[in-house]
């Protein structure tokens, strides 16, 4: 195989795995029979606070311990809040775009720690 090859299957398995990821965002994993891979936010508890995890296809994908875009190690302070901004990042993994949240998004959110 030729470098030019090499590159050109290299990139069809990038664009394949970027169908298969953003195929589908769901907060539950889908029913059987489903040829979605599923999407799932997963808040958990950590030091008298909330964090999150983006599970894709049973997978960790993305583990957020602390509050993205905010100096310092801050907790959220409820599920909701976790949750509310996991789903934010798994939608944007799903669309393609960077899963990163700015500080303006998180005052959107009504995050208390980014005002």
């Amino acid at each position: 195989m030729t470098k030019r090859n090499i590159i050109i299957v290299a990139g069809i398995a990038v664009i394949v795995l970027a169908f298969v990821v953003g195929k589908s965002y769901r907060q539950t994993t889908p029913g059987p029979g489903s040829d979605m891979v599923p999407v799932v936010v997963v808040p958990f508890e950590i030091n008298n606070g909330w964090g999150y995890r983006v599970n894709v296809d049973g997978h960790t994908y993305i583990y957020q311990d602390v509050i993205p875009a905010i100096p310092g190690n801050h907790v959220f302070r409820s599920r909701e809040e976790a949750m509310r901004v996991g789903q934010v990042v798994a939608a944007k993994l799903t669309q393609h775009k960077i899963p990163s949240v700015s500080r303006q998004e998180l005052i959107a959110m009504q995050i208390p720690e980014a005002q």
